[in-house]
């Protein structure tokens, strides 16, 4: 080429390059910057021949023309197709051609490029369109990954790794002659580790600068060939992070500009009006009005709905807005004929995309009211905002039940009736093929949501994000539009140990359905199936990409191939071409599969998710599930009361509204039970359901009941009624019946002579008769043995001769010819024929036989043969043929079967005719016999006629006089039983008098009942349903409501109704009692919650109640108790509901394993009909007396609304009035248990008495119910109503005098309730300590045994008076000892005043505002006050108290004006405050006398000075103006309060030593030392063991990493052995914490198998994870540094032995000398508690340091000489002086250690100070220096240590604080007043009021110049070289917080998504907490916020001014 021509080219060329490279990561607001700087710049350059019109970016450089040319010219044409899926379409706009030429430019040179631009700028599409579409040409395989906040590096090797092939071991590359270029999409999103950086980024960056990565398994290093990474990311915000510029230096970075308003128009409007062309003109017309709407609801919605931390998903993008537009493309040309139509889907479609995921009304009538606008701007139509609501729009395309998808239609759906219609036929037809019935109501909302789901799942690669709290319908609609669509529905079922393989494993079962079965399937998913966040990850990767990486095996890859191969080969896809396949399958799968995401927006986890996975947001149609709206509560409940007959029909009505009354009730109060208490409860639309269905069950049930009950005595009544009537009738029978029954008599008589004449006469002939008929009889036995023998003889012969004759039968004429043909025949046929010529009378030659053979008449001659007649001789000449052994029919049959049956006749005719010459003879004898016979049987005949005659007259005789007979009988039986009846009849009425009235009376009461039972029933249901989880106080509060509710909508109620009248059974009452349940109310009704609601009982259960009464209750039926952390739970739990047996599972935390849902949800269906459950992967058979119980030992557990929505949570923490109850009985039983036990057997009597007249008057009515016929005659009824009578009257007055005994009893009883009361305070202010500290647990088990052990070792006494004195005291006491051992020093003075002041409170000596005034002041910042007079002496501080004391509290009315007009002294002890001074001269005169005020009296107002306040105030009311006066002595005056009001000893730190606490434990119960820093009970364990004899009987461990095993074994060798063991450390093994409290639980379960002698003790620091359980039930000790001189040396002294310290060659000089060293040490460990100023550092000196210390001593001094010099040095140098680092300290720690150990210290008159209250006594024994000892004062003055009286005071205002901060800490919270600000609010002023606070930064530029100045050698001033440092170092602190700010303001208002970093600061400034990544650029500070804040301003300002 010419060079002349060649110049420019390349000139031009190299401007083009420039432009892009320099300036491509430009942002588009800076473009025109750039362009004129680089036109400066090549301004002399002749050759660039740079464009005059349009700037450089619009152009590029065309080579044919050789110049710069416009990109619009190159851009393509659209054409649309119908056939290419929406997201498939790119319509080219300059962007797509511009940024696609230069990736396409940069990839063909192997250079990296990274596209930036905020989301949705179309970063991924121009990528994705280039690579695809160049890929064949270019010889590119292109890769997508796409990043979240959770991938990983090992994953995303996994990723590249897989799609590479191998070539050699350590080289991978792209496949032969091609070219990877893998491209990363949101490359910053994953989120930092701990140190910053992103793994899956600094893989890439290795790979960038290495080309390889390293093998993960076995460490060699991988080459990588023919790979190039290209990259797309938004920029940092919202959870995606900066990325490090080492990794975005080998990338050339392109920024993609907001596509222009006008380029948005034109893409979509392309699609449009291509799509629309086949409709009509009108609908044509509107696509230009459609697209500009979209476009500008779309700018609008970003720029005004901005994702504030509360709307986090209102994130719009380009995405929605070309979902928008996809909606509009599901228009049908049949259906959208016009403008209207077109419109309306319009706006149905921005209403789905935008207005869905509105949370709430407000922004949704904000939406609303756009609309209409764009329906008047862009439409000409007019819309109502309103209209939206009131006719909702609604599109679909299931109105066809059963149409297949290409006959289906998307139409409006505006007739919503006949909609509803069609969702129940969907839901019925769903019922019948699902196995799990879904019960839905149909109101518009539930209507709207099913219809959005089934849209967003129609529409290919369509996905949901269902958010809303649990239990608002979102997984049932889900279910329910799956099935109207006909697709598969897959949710995965969690099982135990469900882990990231499972779910996998599930995904495959996806891609199969989807992908290779072609199904359309919808994968339903909800946030409690999250075991891992990793399942997201994978989900997102679906929702992005459809591709899972790493998901296949290579033998389930090759499977998803071959299942797709033949689709693909439709699709013209050539059956080689795996990787065209496998994206086929991809594609297919992403087409098909609808991922419906249902989430939870309560707590923060639905917004980080949102953060951390982007595509939830930006792949998925959010539908947001509002609270059900009031309309849909009514619809609801109105819909299921329709069919229920409650007796009124408008009682439907008002009942369905008194639901939605309840409903909104429990919600307002779980809100105020946050405020107060802290405490979680939750409502959700499921509780509701939950109320509806328990109400119609339960009203049912009860219903029944009653109306059998009544109708049982009504029954009774109606017999009582009947007898009376019957009484009546008997009376007038009996009259009438007498003379009837005398003639009766006579007739009887007269009939009975005529019978017996009659009689003699017919026995005559009876005579005659009787004896002929014996004759006869004779006659006749004889003829018939006769004929008997005959017969048997014939019966002989005769079958022979049948068998014969058969045999003939067989014959016919062709085998006699057979026989004829033989001219010689055989000999036994020859013998045949002679026997049978024989008996035919012919010759017995062959051929006589063949003439006999050839008759025609043969077979008829022998048939008719006369056989019984055959002559002798024929027989004779017959014989030797029959005797012929020959002649036999088998032999002969041999031969002929003619011959056969012949030879079978003869035979049959011999023996016939042998056998007829016996019979003939007899025969004949016979016949003559029977003449004979014949001849009498006449005679007899005539005879017993003649008898019959006389007979039969007799028998009607007879029967005349027998019916005589009968009825005078009769008669007289009447008369009998009437006069039995009667008297019966008196009995009964007698017996039943008072039953009548009684039952007349019950009639009433139940009919009154059973009309009220529609109101009772439901307050009663909306307990069980709603108020478990409130305490007592909350519960009367919502019964109250309900109630009132109730009768303000008159709905018939009972006044005064609780839940324990109507649900509860006394008996079952009383038997729960006796099973451990404690007897107060609370109590009581918790039992109804548990044993009446539908839902499993969940139970909040700190102090252990309801588990021991469960385990009693359920005992006897085999309860099994489980864990979750059981490995095997769920195999018992099968079992269990196998075959019906109740489970209890303890120690739930706050989530449930998904494992339970199917139980918890009852979930059982019926198959084959056997109830069965899905339990994991298995059906199991579920038996229905299966009872699921769960407690949980968290004493304010959070449940979210899904755990709220499975179980009935029941709050069975213990009240004080119930522990008060619990704890009387106890006293009682102990003081008095000849009256416990007669109570207690009255209870029983009374209970048993009760039972038995229920019995009786049961079984009366029973009888009187089954008794038939007349009542009188069932003696049995008669006789129990008579006994019962008697047993009723003696019982009903055995009641009565047992109430009277009852009544004696409980006054006795009742005056032990002050040592119950007393009890129930201190047990409540012990458990209060476990949320001081976590190892302050105590438990109610322990603490009842404690007490009652107290009173029973207490000291006896006679006068009840004296003897409750003594209980109250020794129980505080004991309490006090025992408790307070196990705290620390710090919290002790906090327990005795906390236990001082309740006891006080309760007797009503403080008074809440007193209380509350103590802790918190007065409330409010700015009052208005009086103002203050103006003297020197009175601080606006003290006249502000002052005027809140008089404003707050009565008692200190006037104490503002009497402070300056009187002295004031408060005295408390020998503490005096004045708050004023003793002299002033504005005082007035000395007030008089104060005289006390009556009860009830008020100080008059008369403006009169009263003074004498420290006489005029109780004792707390003292302490209280201490508080306001002088805050810093209320740690003083609150020992002195306690001391007053408790005794010294509750000021003092109980003594402890191993003894005591040795004797406290046992083989069951460890012993726990609970350390502090700087302490080791290891050394006092050690000489324990040694005084025990147990020196080789211990084993100790300390515990860590793996040491549970260790420890495990040595306890189980330790308890056979009966050995000690000492764990040590408890705190350093998380992990094995579970399995220890196993193993102590295990002793408790089994004490039996354990060694006597066993004994446990462990240590640990405090921590959360000890367990409880173990903390509850063993002796706890602290060991600690005490506090306070005098304890410090008391300890020491407690600790050496008296051997040590007397004897010793030294004498006295050695005992002092060892007090000085303990003194010593106590100093130094005292000094610490003033800060800064006792030691610049805190170090932890400890016992061992003064053990080692004196055993130095020893050392040393053993020959009775003292080295001074040696002694110094090591104690102050080494064993003390080796912790101290800082060198003020170590010379602070040797003038101290001077004071007390030195030459001079062992002068007799030496002082440890200059009070001389302090010095080394000259005693000898120990014994003496303890006692010494504790005369120390409690408090130390501050002289001791050498400091000013100053430095106390701010010491003691921390200690005051801290002291009063506990005890608020425990306090229940007060409700503030309504109208708080929202946290959004707070955080945003706080945020606000810090920036303006802080300077932007300190400017050095503007400081003193001679502060830079150097000296003469040159050098600065070595300060300014650290002042230009610390600036540097505040500097960037500002920077970093006014960044941090300046962001989180921009996140609240929703400008930017809020990230993680921003979410704790969020957090931190909630909790008044300086946020964690400001304190890790700032200096060490402990400073709340607040003063934090003002610290670093102050700071600032100091190094300000220093410049």
């Amino acid at each position: 080429m010419d060079p002349n021509k060649l110049h420019p080219v390349i000139a031009t060329t190299f401007v083009f390059c420039y432009v892009w490279c320099i300036g491509g990561n430009i942002i588009d607001a800076n473009w025109d910057a750039f362009d004129s700087y680089v036109r400066t710049q090549f301004e002399d350059c002749g050759d660039a021949k740079l464009p005059n019109n349009g700037d450089l970016w619009s152009c590029y450089m065309d080579f044919e023309t050789r110049r710069m040319d416009l990109w619009e010219r190159i851009v393509p044409t659209f054409k649309y197709n119908k056939d290419i899926p929406f997201f498939e379409m790119l319509v080219p706009t300059v962007d797509t051609v511009r940024f696609g030429y230069l990736l396409e430019k940069f990839l063909a040179v192997n250079y990296s490029v990274l596209y930036t631009g905020g989301t949705g700028v179309g970063k991924s599409v121009v990528a994705r369109g280039l690579l695809n579409g160049i890929a064949e040409k270019a010889s590119y395989v292109p890769v997508f990954i796409n990043f979240s906040a959770q991938t990983s590096s090992n994953r995303t090797q996994e990723m590249i790794e897989g799609k590479l092939e191998k070539k050699r071991k350590n080289i991978l590359g792209a496949p032969k002659d091609k070219r990877i270029i893998i491209f990363v999409d949101d490359l910053n999103m994953p989120k930092l580790d701990t140190y910053g950086s992103q793994p899956p980024i600094e893989l890439l960056r290795q790979y960038q600068d290495f080309k390889g990565f390293y093998d993960r398994d076995k460490l060699f290093w991988k080459d990588i060939q023919d790979v190039t990474i290209a990259a797309a990311c938004a920029p940092p915000g919202g959870g995606r992070n900066p990325v490090t510029p080492r990794f975005v230096r080998h990338f050339a970075m392109l920024t993609i500009p907001p596509p222009a308003e006008h380029s948005l128009r034109h893409m979509f409007k392309s699609i449009l009006v291509g799509f629309l062309a086949d409709f009509p003109q009108a609908v044509k017309e509107c696509a230009e009005g459609i697209v500009s709407a979209s476009v500008e609801i779309y700018e609008r919605m970003r720029a005004e709905l901005l994702p504030t931390p509360a709307k986090s998903h209102y994130v719009f993008n380009l995405r929605d807005l070309s979902k928008c537009v996809q909606g509009v493309l599901q228009a049908d040309v049949g259906v959208i004929r016009d403008q209207n139509g077109i419109f309306r889907l319009f706006c149905h479609e921005a209403l789905r995309v935008f207005h869905d995921r509105l949370i709430n009304n407000e922004d949704k009538s904000y939406f609303h009211q756009m609309m209409s606008e764009m329906a008047g701007k862009h439409f000409s139509q007019t819309l109502e905002p309103e209209s939206f609501v009131t006719t909702p729009i609604i599109f679909g395309d299931f109105m066809k039940v059963g149409a297949e998808p290409a006959d289906r239609v998307y139409e409006e759906l505006n007739n919503y009736t006949k909609l509803r219609n069609v969702l129940q036929d969907y839901l019925d037809d769903f019922n019948m093929s699902s196995s799990k019935e879904m019960k839905l109501v149909f109101f518009m909302d539930a209507i709207e949501h099913s219809s959005r789901i089934a849209r967003m799942i129609r529409q290919q690669r369509g996905n949901a994000l269902l958010v809303g709290v649990g239990g608002t319908g979102k997984q049932s609609l889900t279910r329910l539009a799956a099935h109207m669509c006909n697709y598969r529905c897959f949710q995965i079922e969690l099982s135990r140990g469900y882990d990231y393989t499972a779910f996998h494993d599930d995904l495959k079962k996806l891609y199969e359905f989807a992908g290779i079965q072609n199904e359309n399937t919808v994968f339903l998913f909800t946030d409690t199936q999250i075991v891992v966040e990793e399942f997201l990850e994978d989900i997102n990767n679906i929702l992005n990409s459809g591709e899972v990486p790493n998901l296949f095996e290579p033998d389930e890859y090759e499977r998803l191939i071959i299942g797709c191969r033949p689709g693909a080969k439709e699709a013209g896809i050539a059956e080689g071409n795996r990787d065209a396949i496998y994206e086929f399958a991809i594609n297919r799968v992403r087409n098909n599969l609808h991922i419906v995401l249902c989430m939870s927006p309560v707590g923060s986890a639905f917004r980080s998710r949102c953060r951390m996975f982007p595509s939830l947001v930006n792949c998925c149609t959010i539908d947001w599930f509002v609270e059900w709206p009031r309309e849909a509560l009514l619809g609801v409940s109105t819909s299921f009361f329709n069919e229920v007959d409650l007796g009124r029909d408008e009682l439907r009505a008002k009942i369905a509204e008194m639901c939605v009354e309840i409903h909104t009730s429990v919600s307002d109060m779980a809100e105020r039970y946050y405020a107060e208490l802290k405490r979680r409860y939750y409502t959700t639309p499921t509780s509701y359901l939950e109320l509806i269905n328990l109400y119609l069950t339960m009203l049912e049930t009860k219903k029944r009941q009653l109306v059998l009950a009544r109708d049982r005595v009504k029954n009774g009544l109606t017999k009582i009624l009947e007898t009376n009537e019957l009484v009546d009738n008997m009376q007038v029978e009996l009259v009438a019946l007498e003379p009837e029954l005398k003639k009766k008599s006579v007739d009887t008589d007269a009939l009975m002579e005529r019978l017996s004449v009659d009689q003699e006469k017919a026995d005559a002939v009876r005579k005659v008769v009787m004896e002929d008929e014996a004759v006869a009889k004779v006659k006749a036995e004889e003829t018939q043995a006769i004929a008997d023998d005959a017969q048997k003889d014939l019966d002989e012969a005769l079958p022979a001769l049948e068998a014969a004759v058969k045999a003939l039968d067989a014959l016919d004429k062709s085998d006699i010819s057979e026989l004829r043909v033989f001219t010689k025949p055989p000999e036994l046929v020859q013998t045949v024929m002679e026997a049978v010529c024989i008996l035919m009378g012919a010759k017995t030659d062959w051929g006589s036989a063949k003439v006999v053979l050839g008759d025609g008449q043969f077979l008829k001659k022998l048939y008719d043969y006369d056989k019984d007649n055959v002559p002798d001789s024929i027989l004779k000449k017959l014989k030797k043929y029959i005797d012929n052994p020959k002649f036999q029919p088998e032999q002969v049959e041999k031969v002929s079967k003619a011959c056969r049956s012949m030879c079978m006749w003869v035979r049959a005719v011999d023996l016939y005719s042998r056998v007829y010459r016996t019979v003939e003879p007899k025969r004949q004898k016979l016949a003559a016999a029977e003449a004979e016979l014949e001849a009498v049987m006449t005679t007899l005949r005539e005879k017993q006629a003649k008898l019959a005659d006389v007979e039969k007259k007799i028998a009607t005789l007879q029967k005349s006089y027998d019916d005589s007979v009968s009825e005078k009988r009769t008669l007289e039986k009447k008369l009998t039983l009437t006069a039995a009846r009667l008297k019966r009849a008196s009995k009964l009425t007698t017996a039943l008098a008072d039953e009548k009235v009684r039952w007349e009376q019950n009639v009433k009461d139940f009919e009154l009942e059973i009309g009220n039972v529609v109101g009772n029933v439901f307050v009663a249901a909306a307990c069980v349903a709603y108020y478990g989880a409130f305490t007592s106080n909350y519960r009367k509060e919502l019964v109250l409501r309900w109630v009132e509710g109730c009768k303000a909508l008159e709905i018939p109620i009972t006044e005064g109704m609780d839940l324990i009248s109507i649900l509860a059974d006394p008996f079952e009452i009383r038997q729960w009692n006796t099973d451990g349940l404690p007897r107060d109310q609370v109590s009581t009704e918790n039992a109804i919650l548990v044993t009446r609601g539908r839902r499993w009982p969940l139970m909040i259960d700190p102090q252990d109640q309801a588990n021991r009464w469960i385990r009693n209750k359920e005992g006897r039926n085999g309860l099994k108790v489980i864990k979750l952390t059981d490995g095997n739970f769920l195999r018992t739990l099968e079992n269990c509901i196998r075959i019906g047996m109740p489970v209890l599972l303890e120690e739930l935390g706050e989530t449930l394993d998904p494992a339970l849902e199917p139980v918890l949800l009852k979930q059982t269906f019926t198959q084959g009909g056997r109830l069965l459950i899905r339990l994991g992967d298995s059906d199991i058979e579920y038996d229905r007396n299966f009872q699921f119980y769960m407690t949980t030992k968290m004493a304010n557990p959070h449940y979210l609304p899904e755990v709220c929505i499975k179980v009935t949570i029941i709050n069975f923490t213990v009240t004080k009035s119930g522990l008060e109850d619990q704890l009387l009985s106890d006293v009682v039983s102990l003081e008095r248990p000849d009256l416990e036990q007669q109570r207690n057997q009255l209870i029983v009597r009374i209970n048993a008495d009760k039972n038995q007249l229920k019995q009786i008057e049961d079984r009366i009515l029973k009888l009187l119910f089954e008794s038939e016929g007349n009542i009188l005659d069932n003696e049995e009824l008669i006789n129990t109503l008579n006994e019962s009578k008697v047993t009723s009257g003696v019982i009903t007055q055995r009641l009565a005098e047992a109430e009277k005994t009852e009544e004696k009893i409980s006054t006795a009883r009742e005056k032990y309730r002050p040592v119950a009361t007393r009890g129930s305070v201190m047990y409540f202010v012990v458990a209060d300590m476990g949320q001081v500290d976590p190892m302050y647990q105590f438990s109610l088990k322990y603490f009842k045994n404690l007490f009652n052990t107290t009173i029973e070792v207490s000291e006896k006494a006679d006068d009840l008076q004296k003897r409750l004195e003594i209980l109250l005291e020794e129980t505080t006491k004991n309490v006090y000892e025992n408790v307070a051992r196990g705290l620390f020093e710090k919290d002790k003075l906090v327990f005795s005043f906390m236990l001082c002041a309740e006891i006080m409170r309760q007797r009503g000596d403080i008074s809440v505002e007193e209380w509350n005034f103590f802790l918190r002041g007065a409330a409010g910042m700015d009052k208005e006050r009086p103002h203050k007079p103006d003297h020197d002496w009175l601080k606006l501080a003290l006249w502000n108290v002052s005027c809140d004391l008089h404003d707050v509290l009565p008692c200190f009315k006037n104490v503002h004006k009497e402070l300056v007009a009187t002295p004031i002294c408060v005295q408390m002890g020998d503490l005096e405050v004045h708050p004023n001074p003793k002299e002033w001269s504005g005082y007035g005169h000395e007030p008089p006398e104060w005289k006390p005020l009556a009860e009830g009296e008020e100080i008059p107002d008369d403006g009169k000075i009263r003074g004498h306040w420290n006489e005029r105030l109780t004792n707390f009311q003292k302490l209280v103006a201490i508080k306001a006066f002088a805050e810093e002595k209320v740690v003083f005056a609150v020992t002195n309060f306690v001391r007053e009001n408790l005794g010294q000893m509750f000021v003092e730190s109980p003594a402890v030593n191993l003894q005591t606490l040795y004797e406290n434990m046992n083989k069951v119960t460890p012993l726990v030392f609970v350390l502090s820093t700087g302490s080791d009970p290891m050394g006092a364990f050690l000489r324990f063991a040694k005084e025990m004899g147990y020196s080789d009987k211990f084993q100790a461990i300390s515990l860590g990493q793996g040491q549970g095993p260790v420890a495990e074994k040595l306890i189980t060798a330790a308890v056979k052995a009966g050995e000690w063991v000492f764990l040590q450390n408890c705190h350093l093994a998380a992990s094995w914490m579970l399995s220890m409290e196993n193993i102590v639980k295990g002793f408790g379960e089994q004490p039996g198998d354990i060694h006597e002698d066993f004994r446990l003790f462990l240590s640990s620091m405090p921590a959360k994870i000890f367990p409880v359980t173990v903390l509850q039930n063993s002796v706890k000790v602290t060991n600690e540094p005490p506090k306070g001189l005098r304890a410090n040396i008391r300890r020491a002294f407690t600790e050496i032995t008296p051997q040590f310290f007397e004897e010793h060659i030294l004498g006295i000089n050695w005992r002092r000398i060892v007090f000085g060293v303990c003194f010593f040490h106590a100093i130094i460990q005292e000094r610490k508690k003033f800060g800064p100023l006792g030691w610049n550092i805190k170090y932890e000196f400890n016992d061992s340091d003064r053990e080692c210390a004196l055993l130095n001593l020893q050392m040393f001094c053993a020959d009775g000489e003292i080295p001074w010099d040696t002694l110094v040095y090591i104690t102050g140098e080494i064993t003390y002086g080796g912790r101290v680092t800082d060198a003020w300290d170590q010379r602070c720690l040797r003038t101290v250690l001077r004071s007390f150990f030195a030459p001079y210290t062992l002068e007799l008159d030496y002082k440890y100070s200059q009070s001389g209250r302090y010095f080394a006594p000259l005693y000898d024994s120990i014994d003496e220096y303890r006692k010494y000892i504790e005369d120390f004062q409690l408090i130390d003055e501050p002289e001791i240590f050498g400091m000013h009286e100053n430095a106390n005071i701010a010491f003691q205002r921390q200690e005051t604080g801290s002291l009063v901060g506990t005890i608020i800490d425990v306090q229940p919270r007060m409700a503030g007043g309504g109208g708080g600000k929202s946290s959004d609010d707070i955080v945003y002023e706080l945020a606000e009021s810090i920036l303006e606070k802080l300077m932007d930064k300190i400017d050095l530029d503007e400081a003193r110049q001679e502060l830079f100045e150097p000296d003469e050698k040159g050098r600065l001033n070595s300060l300014t070289t650290v002042l230009t440092q610390e600036v540097d170092r505040f500097n960037k602190l500002l920077k970093v917080i006014k960044n941090s700010l300046n962001q989180l303001l921009k996140a609240i208002k929703g400008f930017v998504v809020m990230s993680e970093e921003l979410e704790q600061i969020y957090t931190a400034f909630l909790n008044n907490q300086v946020p964690g990544m400001w304190a890790n650029a700032a200096y060490p500070s402990l400073k709340p916020l607040a003063s934090w804040v003002k610290d670093l301003v102050l700071r600032c300002g100091i190094l300000t001014k220093s410049t």
